[in-house]
């Protein structure tokens, strides 16, 4: 009976244990079910964002072509159209400015055989260019070369066999230094005068008439007349324009010879240097016992933020100093103005300026920019009544000695 009963104990434990291995298996399948489910869903999410990219990318590739396309076209129009315009340009100048009613038929035939003639070239050049433009996908601008950073110099030579210069003193391996030649500019061609143009007219004439007018020999390009100058630039300073200030004062200096010139070479004092700006400075060289050499070297010195610039050239002319200035004329009212006067204009008694004497000094005052006379005033006590200034100008000043200034009075 115990057996029995100790038995059912034991199946019942055994289907208690089936049952919760089932609901185990069940519970895993359910799990990996919905893991393949999540799965699925990211991977076919995934799957319409890239084909979403895919078109959005299509669509774009799509414009360029279009935009491209319609580029190409414009292009090739207006090249078809400068071409137009050039063939009725050739065909104006083959025809004449006076037309054709008078001219005989025979020269109409060359006319049209000389039209066709420059019409075929014409348009070969712009279909070609056409065709190129489509090849190379239109015009790109060429990029700009920099060039390779250099290092620091110690000297600047502008030519051989001439004194150098010592060069900027910079320090560290942040500075770049740049070094670039400027070539200078061609002279300008000069304008060709109504006469040339009458006279290549009639040429084009005496051309349509058979004759064969003799072309002008072509002259030979002029070459470019002046100094190469030459630039260094320095990028990567910390304090640039200390750098230039104290430069310019050891170049200024008597040993180095240089002076703050403006653009005509005069020599003028020295700028105050800001967080930017530029000065020039230059020196008179002698030239060689040869002959050879000689002239002036002049340094543009420009600065920035974290950079700065020399620029080396030797222009015309030569190092001098300003004119002095002209001495101002005589007062255009003299002494006997102010004898004339009555004395209640210089602040003096009496009704006539008799009972005074009026005394120039030697020398004179500038005041206002302008020179001015001293003329001291004296009454029948020879005590000084007032000391005046007579500019030249006309304007008449009178000394007030309690403030140590000058009033300006009025003549009438």
């Amino acid at each position: 009976m115990k057996q029995d009963k100790g038995d059912k104990i034991i199946q019942k434990a055994e289907l208690k244990a089936k049952k919760a291995a089932q609901q185990v298996q069940i519970a895993s399948k359910k799990a990996e079910a919905a893991k393949q489910k999540q799965a699925a869903k990211a991977e076919k999410k995934a799957a319409q964002a890239a084909k979403n990219a895919e078109k959005k990318a299509a669509k774009h590739t799509k414009k360029a072509e279009q935009a491209t396309k319609k580029a190409q076209q414009a292009a090739q129009k207006a090249q078809e159209k400068k071409a137009k315009a050039a063939a009725k340009t050739a065909a104006k100048a083959i025809e004449g400015e006076d037309g054709g009613a008078e001219e005989s038929a025979g020269k109409k035939k060359k006319a049209k055989k000389k039209l066709l003639l420059v019409l075929i070239p014409v348009l070969a050049a712009a279909v070609g260019a056409g065709v190129l433009f489509f090849l190379k996908g239109g015009d790109k601008e060429p990029e700009e070369v920099l060039p390779e950073p250099i290092s620091a110099p110690m000297e600047y030579v502008l030519a051989e066999g001439e004194v150098p210069i010592t060069a900027l003193p910079v320090t560290g391996d942040q500075v770049l230094v740049y070094r670039e030649e400027i070539a200078p500019e061609p002279p300008e061609e000069p304008e060709s005068t109504d006469n040339e143009e009458e006279s290549q007219k009639n040429g084009e004439a005496e051309g349509d008439e058979g004759e064969s007018a003799e072309e002008p020999a072509a002259e030979p390009a002029e070459e470019p007349v002046g100094f190469t100058k030459i630039l260094y630039r320095y990028e990567g300073l910390k304090n640039p324009m200390g750098l230039i200030s104290a430069y310019t004062a050891l170049m200024t200096s008597e040993d180095a010879g240089f002076s703050v010139v403006d653009e005509e070479l005069l020599r003028i004092d020295s700028p105050e240097f800001g967080t930017s700006g530029s000065v020039q400075i230059a020196r008179n060289v002698p030239a060689a016992e040869d002959g050879t050499g000689g002239g002036v070297h002049s340094m543009l010195l420009s600065w920035g933020e974290d950079n700065c610039s020399v620029l080396l050239d030797k222009p015309e002319g030569r190092v001098r100093d300003p004119k002095p200035e002209t001495p101002d004329a005589g007062p255009r009212r003299g002494l006997s103005d102010m004898e004339a006067i009555h004395p209640s204009k210089l602040g003096l008694e009496g009704e006539s300026m008799d009972a005074y004497e009026l005394i120039p000094q030697e020398g004179s005052v500038r005041i206002g920019g302008k020179a001015c006379m001293r003329v001291n005033i004296y009454d029948g006590n020879s005590q000084i009544a007032g000391s005046y200034f007579l500019s030249s100008d006309g304007h008449l000043y009178k000394l007030d000695e309690t403030v140590n200034a000058v009033v300006e009075l009025e003549w009438e």
